[in-house]
């Protein structure tokens, strides 16, 4: 990664200005307290005056917008320079992260270059998404196509309308009494994973024993596996939420 914005940074500060704005530079704030707090402790144990943490603290937050503006810019830089090298999370993290910062003129000159690589990705990812999506409806691939719904290029991507209603027409023709089982549980498997599941309507459930328990258990997920099976129908699965693990306090 470039250093070029932090050194001409550092070349204009002052003596007392230089120290805190490398600590800046290697972690925010908390890596400047952390510093001025160990100093203090080894000079307090060694007999030496100790420095002002106050005054180092504001030093810092009059420091901290420079030193952030410099190493966005650097990031940027560098993110410019990669070019398609750069994985796609990491150009559009650079973009993002320019909303934390107050960006002067050449930054935003960075950014505007930035979000036009970033536009046509992204535009290059679609393209080639519902090419794929296409020939895979068209051909009857029932599993390339759901993978595919599945799995956008991006967040923001959507399935239009009228492809949705195409992969809904071919993954209910596919699901049918007389199809392989094993076949049957993939496409069923796959279907679970994309937004259109509920609008999927199976033809019917092979006689084995695993797709029946299978179509029991996504029966909320597939509504029309509950009517095939004579059930009711369930309530849909509820949102899958992250769970965190609880926060654990050291013994003092």
């Amino acid at each position: 990664m470039t250093t070029t914005h932090r050194n001409a940074l550092l070349a204009t500060l002052s003596p007392e200005q230089l120290p805190v704005a490398e600590q800046l530079l290697r972690g925010g704030m908390p890596a400047v307290r952390t510093a001025v707090a160990e100093q203090n402790k080894n000079a307090t144990a060694q007999g030496r005056p100790t420095i002002d943490a106050t005054t180092i603290d504001r030093i810092a937050e009059e420091l901290l917008g420079k030193t952030n503006l410099a190493l966005w810019k650097d990031r940027a830089a560098g993110a410019a320079g990669a070019g398609r090298e750069l994985r796609l999370r990491d150009l559009r993290a650079v973009v993002t992260s320019a909303k934390t910062v107050s960006l002067d003129e050449e930054a935003r000159a960075q950014l505007k270059e930035l979000q036009v690589a970033l536009t046509a990705r992204l535009e290059h990812l679609r393209t080639q998404w519902n090419e794929r999506l296409d020939a895979a409806v068209n051909s009857k691939n029932v599993k390339e196509a759901l993978s595919l719904v599945a799995r956008p290029p991006d967040m923001s991507t959507r399935v239009s309308a009228d492809m949705a209603a195409k992969v809904v027409a071919i993954a209910s023709e596919a699901l049918t009494a007389e199809q392989d089982p094993t076949l049957w549980k993939e496409i069923v498997t796959l279907t679970i994973d994309t937004s259109i599941r509920r609008n999927v309507k199976p033809v019917g459930i092979p006689n084995d024993d695993s797709c029946k328990a299978m179509a029991i258990h996504n029966a909320g997920a597939i509504p029309e596996l509950a009517k095939l099976l004579g059930m009711r129908v369930p309530p849909p699965p509820p949102p899958t939420r992250i769970l965190r693990r609880p926060v654990t306090r050291r013994a003092s």
